[in-house]
């Protein structure tokens, strides 16, 4: 019990830390895995043991050679013009410029990169002026479409997580329980954001077989993904590994290529990971806290254990603005529980939504920060769009837990 007091109290300190720029993210959440270990007793070579299992846990290298590889996919198509070609082409082929708003946030979304919405804003704002929508309005459109990818991109930062964690689960199965969520998710946005919304139909004169054809060529690196590791099973950094290459054809510069491809390595969110590892580790590695998780989880009602996890997701989200400190710290608890590979499953689908809520609303969300920025509007006038959707993640995800339980349990 005490030593679940001390992991306890080192996460209470984590909000501070994580405001301190100069460490980072990454640097916030080591430092609270010593705090854990200082807390908690945790004898030194134990310490040591979860920070080396994050370099030599084949797993862990999969996911980190993934982000790099991910990181270095968004930057080549950012600076050689290729999403730009990429919403040229939508704009030929849709010319209801609401769907337009939806997709194009959506599309660029499944580049998991931090602060991605900054990639979309400039097109959402500026069609959001045309049809007269609010700026709070246009920030919240780009920030809620934008992260529908979170719940259906395999190769996502926070699904390649998952899948380092608990393997077993499969990640696509844990998408297919997603999807009719996002039908939700993408209904509720649709009715609170943009149904009011009146306009006049794009007139586009352009070829519409040359635009399907440059949108088919031009987002190829993205699918591709997906489909390579679905036919050929590959492991998900090498299947990006080889979209990355396939961009190679598509750019003219060729000259710049490489120092692009360097360029968009992010090393703070790799020292990120390392964090929610170090933590990760550290807290399986208690075998007391492991055993007061199961006893909690047996002994008590279903509902109420949802509510737990709802309770700390919810707190680490909005804390540090990450979905991953969550996912990295319940994930190893639910692990180790004495249930059924689809039950684990089911709670991993409810702890997603909840890391995914808290993350979502937190002040030091960095897509939200940049989107605000953008289009010039602030946190108050954002929160009071953006919430509307938050009662609808909610229910639903209580909801869905037990309608799925009936089949999975």
């Amino acid at each position: 019990m005490s030593q679940a007091i001390g992991i306890a109290a080192a996460f209470v300190c984590m909000p501070f830390l994580t405001r301190i720029k100069k460490i980072g993210f990454g640097g916030a959440l080591v430092i609270t895995g010593l705090l854990m270990s200082l807390f908690a007793r945790i004898e030194l070579p134990d310490v040591w043991d979860s920070f080396q299992k994050v370099f030599t846990t084949t797993s862990v290298q999969s996911t980190m050679l993934a982000v790099i590889m991910i990181g270095m996919l968004g930057t080549i198509l950012n600076q050689f013009g290729i999403l730009q070609k990429i919403v040229t082409s939508l704009e030929v082929l849709i010319h209801n410029p609401k769907i337009i708003m939806m997709l194009l946030p959506a599309i660029l979304g499944m580049l998991p990169v931090p602060g991605g919405a900054i990639l979309s804003a400039p097109f959402v704002n500026n069609i959001g002026e045309k049809l007269n929508i609010p700026p709070n309005r246009r920030s919240v459109i780009n920030l809620t479409f934008r992260h529908v990818a979170m719940y259906v991109v395999p190769f996502g930062s926070a699904m390649l997580l998952i899948d380092s964690i608990m393997p077993d689960i499969g990640i696509y199965r844990l998408i297919a329980l997603n999807i009719p969520l996002v039908i939700l998710y993408v209904g509720s946005a649709y009715f609170f954001h943009l149904r009011k919304v009146t306009y006049e139909p794009v007139e586009n004169t352009a070829s519409v077989s040359q635009a399907l054809k440059d949108l088919i060529l031009y987002s190829s690196p993205i699918y591709s993904i997906v489909l390579i590791n679905l036919i050929f099973g590959l492991p998900m950094w090498i299947s990006v590994l080889i979209s990355v290459g396939f961009t190679f054809f598509l750019v003219p510069e060729k000259n710049t290529y490489l120092t692009a491809a360097v360029k968009g390595i992010n090393l703070h969110t790799l020292f990120m990971l390392v964090g929610v590892y170090f933590v990760q580790n550290l807290i399986k590695g208690q075998a007391s806290v492991m055993d007061l998780f199961s006893n909690l989880f047996l002994s008590v009602s279903g509902f109420s254990v949802l509510l737990v996890i709802m309770l700390i997701a919810t707190v680490l989200g909005l804390s540090t603005g990450l979905n991953m400190v969550s996912l990295g710290i319940l994930l190893p608890l639910v692990q180790g529980l004495p249930i059924s590979v689809s039950q684990k499953l089911l709670y991993v689908f409810f702890i997603y939504i909840w890391s995914f809520i808290g993350y979502y609303y937190s002040p030091l969300h960095l897509c939200q920060i940049l989107s605000n920025s953008y289009v010039g509007c602030g946190v108050g006038l954002v929160t009071k769009e953006n919430i509307k959707l938050m009662p609808i993640l909610a229910i639903a995800s209580f909801g869905l837990f037990y309608i799925y339980g009936m089949f999975l349990l």
